[in-house]
């Protein structure tokens, strides 16, 4: 049988809970960064009919309103 004293298995105890912390950490810290929304003009919507904003997902042009169901286009302003 392996011999350790109290001290030594205190600070396994100890640094395996902080590598759990660390790992749960990380973890979150990467389904924040994939699951995260940003604000853009390519993701914002604006419905004519119900006059409702809205984000999606990806970058498409056309989509449906979530509220009235109608069917929307994303209307980019060029700059000239």
């Amino acid at each position: 049988m392996i011999e350790v004293n109290t001290t030594a298995l205190l600070l396994i105890y100890f640094l395996l809970w902080i590598a759990v912390i660390v790992v749960l950490w990380i973890r979150e810290l990467l389904r924040i960064k994939k699951h995260s929304w940003s604000l853009s003009n390519g993701r914002l919507f604006h419905c004519d009919n119900c006059h409702h904003s809205f984000l999606v997902k990806d970058g498409t042009n056309l989509t449906r309103c979530p509220e009235c169901n109608a069917i929307c286009i994303n209307k980019t302003r060029r700059w000239l």
